[in-house]
């Protein structure tokens, strides 16, 4: 009879593994130059005392170029001491400052003036620029008959004196004048009365101020 070969049981006894799992890899040290022709020994890549975390964690600890993290958050800002508070006073001509940036538009003609000189018949049959021409004529005589008025009675804010240079003014000349002394007559009016609103804002501003103590 042929002899049976002797077959060997192992009891609780681990397979030995062929490949190293990644938790056992072992890496080379850097100061070890890469191009060698020596054979590797088992011991290189076996190493179950270190863990790879534990590889991964000194190697992040011992690199010299770590720096931390950019925060991206902001952070908080400090805390600081209630600041007294501050009034912020506008100016008092911010308002008209802000109407010069609107968009000037032509200013739209008044014929409600119109009803009190021109009958019905005449607003039908007369155009609109035979109408401002009678109406500008009629504003200049009734201005005229004021100044008599004035003159008889002694009043006369103007003397004569004053009025030398402009006589024989031409008419358009003068009525550029007057309407450039309307103008800024209307801007002074509402000066002062911005002027007025901002005082009552002060005043209101103060008088609601908590005092110190």
């Amino acid at each position: 009879m042929l002899s049976q070969p002797d077959i060997h049981y192992y009891y609780n006894t681990p397979y030995p593994a062929s490949v190293p799992s990644v938790g056992q890899m072992h890496y080379p040290s850097p100061t070890i130059s890469q191009y060698t022709n020596d054979t590797p020994s088992p011991v290189n890549f076996h190493s179950p005392s270190v863990s790879a975390y534990q590889v991964h964690q000194s190697q992040f600890l011992d690199s010299p170029t770590t720096e931390p993290a950019p925060r991206l958050s902001k952070p908080r800002p400090i805390k600081s001491e209630a600041q007294p508070r501050k009034f912020r006073i506008p100016h008092p001509y911010a308002r008209l400052f802000a109407k010069k940036d609107e968009t000037k538009r032509r200013k739209i003609w008044n014929h409600v003036l119109e009803k009190l000189i021109f009958s019905p018949y005449e607003l039908s049959t007369l155009g609109a620029p035979q109408r401002r021409t009678i109406y500008i004529t009629s504003l200049e005589a009734h201005i005229d008959r004021l100044h008599s008025q004035l003159e008889e009675l002694g009043f006369w804010p103007v003397s004569h004196e004053d009025l030398e240079p402009f006589k024989g003014l031409n008419s358009k000349t003068a009525k550029s004048m007057v309407a450039g002394l309307q103008y800024d007559a209307s801007i002074s009016r509402l000066k002062l009365l911005e002027l007025e609103r901002a005082n009552d804002d002060l005043q209101k501003m103060l008088f609601n101020f908590p005092l110190e103590t």
